[in-house]
């Protein structure tokens, strides 16, 4: 075998196994391109270009939020009724209309409605994807195809941010306009790929699993499965290291070290090189819900001690040792972070009925969005009022949620035999494992 040969076939073995899986990374590229473009400079348009202050600005995501938090596990029904895919479709048409909508905003009540009317669909996508992928895909390459699509999304966003940059450069009007249209015709090409893929139909359970009816509406709701909200709410605590990440350590490099600025800017791009390379890697390993257990364990101590190091980089005097301890935290945040995504896909599909595995998995995302949208303010909330000492109080926190996740997805206990002379029961209540 040849040189050449050999590169060859590690090119092909790194790349997604089946023509699915290649499409759905290919979407989470294009799609974070465009998001990449829009975020980077929607908060300077809405402020300079369509009549909101800042606190008007905050208070309609605000809002949009929530509306977006309070339909994600409407919108997986309709996914398990209808097929994710064919939701899917309706979801990046409608965004693309959406973010278009956005440019004829005037003033704070056009922009609430257009937010909220936006955030429903926004909401939607990500546990959408991951149904389409669950119902695509199986064994060890769904999980191998969330890690690409994670991957592929950190190069995306830092694409589209470089794009960005010209239009925050200019600072024209019409540079920022066209950020909302290339995120609009990324959504386009989306669509144009999901119509490709196979077909998906409603979910049905399989046979036994409720009673012979084999509709989605006789499986337990996830909200009476205490399992599965255990563990949904102790992966929104564990993705606070997106919060951390993303908006709190730009304000504690800046404002509480004697680390230089231009720290952040190391920081950031560590974490996303180190993401965009190790986090498919980082998959191979967790196949099974005992293994995603695992994962999850060592991700809370990693948290704890990146948390600890946060605290050290506030005391120390020297730029030296500040950037030393931040790097220190950053490392252990991002094999956290590697570990936790990882082990969260894999613990939300082992636990997620096939029957309802749409509505289940927007449950469990609904533990990430409340994460995101209040999660920055909680942690810089609790920095500011303890300094330093807010990180160890943190740290606390993670491993806690780790004891969360083990109630959720330890073993159950089987079932007590049926005494002898009995009758079978006739109706039997399904479980979410």
């Amino acid at each position: 075998m040849t040189e050449h040969t050999r590169w060859r076939d590690r090119f092909t073995r790194a790349l997604p196994a089946t023509g699915e899986s290649k499409i759905i990374a290919l979407n989470a590229l294009i799609g974070s391109v465009g998001t990449g473009m829009f975020l980077a400079g929607s908060a300077l348009y809405f402020t300079r270009f369509a009549g909101l202050s800042e606190t008007q600005l905050g208070l309609g995501m605000g809002i949009a939020g929530l509306v977006g938090l309070a339909t994600t596990v409407p919108m997986g029904r309709l996914a398990d009724r209808f097929g994710p895919r064919n939701v899917l479709l309706v979801v990046v048409l409608w965004r693309a209309i959406g973010y278009i909508a956005y440019l004829n905003v005037n003033g704070f009540t056009e922009f609430v409605v257009t937010a909220c009317l936006l955030f429903v669909m926004d909401r939607a996508g990500q546990p959408l994807n991951q149904a389409l992928v669950g119902r695509l895909i199986t064994g060890t390459e769904r999980n191998r195809t969330m890690g690409f699509i994670r991957s592929l999304r950190n190069l995306g966003f830092t694409i589209g941010f470089g794009i960005a940059g010209i239009a925050l450069t200019t600072g024209s009007e019409t540079a920022f306009r066209w950020l909302f249209i290339g995120n609009a015709i990324s959504f386009l090409f989306v669509f144009a790929f999901v119509s490709m893929l196979p077909k998906v139909g409603p979910a049905t359970a399989p046979k036994g699993e409720d009673g012979g009816k084999g509709a989605a509406s006789a499986v337990v709701p996830p909200l009476r499965d205490w399992r599965f909200v255990a563990a949904m709410a102790s992966n929104g605590v564990l993705f606070l290291h997106d919060a951390v990440l993303i908006t709190v350590l730009p304000l504690w490099v800046a404002d509480h070290t004697p680390s230089p600025v231009w720290m952040i800017t190391v920081l950031v791009t560590t974490n996303t090189l180190i993401t965009v390379l190790g986090q498919v890697r980082v998959t191979r390993h967790i196949d099974s819900l005992p293994s995603a257990a695992r994962a999850t364990n060592w991700s809370a101590v990693l948290l704890a001690f990146a948390c600890c190091a946060f605290a050290a980089s506030g005391v120390v005097d020297t730029p030296a040792w500040a950037a030393v301890t931040l790097m220190a935290a950053l490392l252990l945040l991002t094999v956290a972070e590697l570990l936790h995504s990882a082990s969260s896909w894999e613990i939300s599909f082992a636990l997620s009925p096939e029957a309802a595995q749409g509505r289940y998995l927007a449950f469990f995302n609904l533990g990430f969005s409340a994460a995101e949208i209040a999660g920055p303010a909680v942690v810089l909330w609790l920095l500011a009022r303890t300094g330093s000492s807010g990180w160890l109080i943190l740290a606390v926190c993670f491993p806690l949620a780790a004891a969360l996740s083990w109630v959720g997805t330890r073993p159950r206990k089987p079932a007590a035999p049926e005494p002898a002379g009995t009758e079978p029961a006739t109706v039997s209540t399904p479980t979410a494992a």
